[in-house]
Formats: structure tokens, C-alpha cells, sequence
């Protein structure tokens, strides 16, 4: 049976190797090595590793080496993260996944896939089945998707502005200065879309979610000005209040409720008396319409409790629809 645990991960072992990064930019003194021992170990920990690493015995490691200026990495390069076998299987099983050429390179993948050929894949594409996911996700393996995404990327990391052409839900062309803030996917509609405020003339205008299958072209404008308030505008957007609702496992609700509410941050308490979760969802104005219909769609087994302005918009909904349906139907008569 393969180890689910290592000793690379172990305290001691991850003791010694920052150790020995440290060691290896520069010599430490004996009490930088104590102190880190100390800091970071139990309180036997200081006893059983100083002498191994300090003193020259036939006990002790051989991985530092004192001279003048103190003791200095054995090795010739900074040590690096060693990864087991089961977690070289888990990213072999992750190089077949349909979006991860979206964060690597062609280089970074031939890299990544030659470094793992004599690696088993830990399980294949079968072994995970999604409930209730749209037929009509992103193209994740299309050239011009690709070079969007990871201009967008390149944008989040470097906090780069960046000149965004697209098609809106109505199928129009826009285009607009945006300050990208962070990527979001969606299980249920295996979809990823870019949230971003819109700027003008170095002015925040809105808070906006792109898909981005619907992105024509990204300029990247290196020489503009990322705001410094981005995070402050982007909280005033989300609403003071969560979206308190009830949710039984009928018809598997949990399930599908938590998938397709994955990427909406959410406080869930499971109730063992009556088998239902209690749920908190946060969200921002931009989200609403989409979580109402969302919502809406679970018919009994989800129950929204408040707050009383979101149930109210909930109800104009479905009397929205009950007055299309009776129109339609008065029609057909």
C-alpha cells in the first residue's frame, strides 16, 4: 500500500532544509541556527538537533560546514522542495486536465510531462464524474482563449491594466479599460470569468464579471497606473448582507447546490436533527440576477430565508414568470 504520508513533510526535515536554505545565501552563527531551532521546533527539538547539525561527531548530519563566518550549506545549490512519489502521481493525473495548459506554457508543459514519464497518473479523467455541468463549456484547448487567459493572468500577477474588446450578453462589442482583480470558475457551467472594475480617465467606474470565452482581443497597458484602492471599491460592491437559506438533501440537494454555488464564498452549518444545512452566502450586486434565477431553480428543496429584499425580487420573479405563462397559455387557447 503507497505511504499517504512522508518524512519530507515532517517538522524536523522541513527545520533542517529552511536551515540549510538559509545557510546556503549566506553563513550563519551559531545562535541563527539555535534560534531558528528553537523558533521553530518542540521543546526537545533544540537538544536532539544542535549537536547533529553543529558538531563534527559520527552521530551528527554533515550538512553544514563552519569556517570564519559561520556555518555554511554542504551543498552546491539551494535545496529545493522534494515531492513523493504520490504527489508526482497527483500532478501527472493533473497534466490531463483540459484547463491546465491555460496557466503553463508550451516550454513549462513538455518540461512538466517529460520530467513525469515514468510516473503513473494517481487516477484519469473516469474516475471523477460531475453532476449537473453544462455541454457548453469554454474552449480551454483554443489558441486565441489561451493567449487571453494569460494575458489576464500576466495582468492579476503584475497588476497591470489592461484594454479589454468583448461581446456582452446581447451579443454587442465593447471594449474598456479594466484593472483585473482575480479569475473565477464555475463547475456548473464550467466557465471562467474575470471579475474587474472598469476605469476611466484613472476613475473606478464599475465592478464587472467578463466571461471570458466572450473576450475578442487584451491589450496589455504596461505604462498605466494600477489603482491602489482596488480592494476597497471591490468591497463596497458586495452586499452587507448574505443570502440566508435552507437546503435539504431531496433529490441530492446538497450536491448540487454546492457545486453550483462552488465559487461564491459561503458559511454552511449542517443541522443533525433535521438533516438540512443552514446556509450564508456572500455576494456582490453583479451576482444578483444570476443567483436569483439560480436560486429559483431548485424549486422545494432550497428555502431562502432573507434577506427580506432579495426574497422580495425572488417573488416579483415568479410572479413575472406565472403572468408570461398564464399570457402564453390564454394565447394558445
Amino acid at each position: 500500500m503507497m505511504d499517504l504520508f512522508s518524512e519530507v513533510h515532517g517538522l524536523y526535515y522541513q527545520m533542517i532544509q529552511d536551515i540549510l536554505q538559509k545557510a546556503h545565501k549566506q553563513p550563519l552563527t551559531k545562535q541563527q541556527v539555535c534560534g531558528l531551532l528553537q523558533e521553530k521546533g518542540f521543546q526537545e527539538t533544540f537538544y536532539n538537533l544542535a549537536p547533529r547539525l553543529l558538531e563534527e561527531t559520527m552521530d551528527s548530519y554533515h550538512l553544514l560546514i563552519q569556517h570564519h563566518k559561520g556555518y555554511q550549506s554542504i551543498l552546491d545549490a539551494e535545496p529545493i522542495t522534494l515531492m513523493t512519489h504520490l504527489e508526482k502521481m497527483w500532478l501527472k493525473s493533473m497534466l490531463s486536465d483540459k484547463r491546465i495548459n491555460l496557466f503553463f506554457d508550451s516550454q513549462d508543459m513538455a518540461s512538466l510531462e517529460t520530467a513525469l514519464e515514468d510516473t503513473e497518473t494517481l487516477y484519469d479523467d473516469d474516475s471523477i464524474i460531475t453532476v449537473g455541468q453544462a455541454n457548453d463549456g469554454d474552449p480551454f484547448s483554443d489558441g486565441l482563449y489561451r493567449e487571453h487567459f494569460q494575458k489576464i493572468c500576466y495582468g492579476i500577477t503584475h497588476k497591470k491594466l489592461l484594454q479589454i474588446t468583448y461581446l456582452n450578453a446581447k451579443g454587442v462589442t465593447k471594449w474598456s479599460s479594466y484593472a483585473p482583480h482575480r479569475l473565477e470558475y464555475s463547475i456548473k457551467d464550467d466557465k471562467f470569468r474575470l471579475n474587474a472594475v472598469q476605469i476611466n480617465q484613472d476613475k473606478l467606474l464599475y465592478f464587472s464579471k467578463i466571461n471570458v470565452a466572450r473576450i475578442l482581443q487584451v491589450t496589455i497597458m504596461e505604462d498605466a497606473t494600477y489603482p491602489t484602492d482596488m480592494d476597497t471599491f471591490i468591497s463596497s460592491h458586495k452586499k452587507k448582507e448574505p443570502i440566508e437559506m435552507v437546503l435539504t438533501n431531496e433529490r441530492q440537494g446538497f450536491e448540487r447546490c454546492f457545486i453550483h454555488l462552488s465559487n461564491y464564498e459561503r458559511n454552511t452549518e449542517y443541522d443533525d436533527e433535521t438533516g438540512t444545512c443552514r446556509i450564508k452566502l456572500y455576494y456582490y450586486d453583479v451576482d444578483e440576477p444570476e443567483l436569483i434565477i439560480l436560486l429559483l431553480s431548485y424549486g422545494p428543496v432550497l428555502k431562502v430565508l432573507g434577506p427580506p429584499s432579495f426574497k422580495a425580487k425572488m417573488q416579483e420573479r415568479i410572479l413575472r414568470q406565472k403572468e408570461l405563462f398564464l399570457h402564453h397559455n390564454q394565447w394558445n387557447d
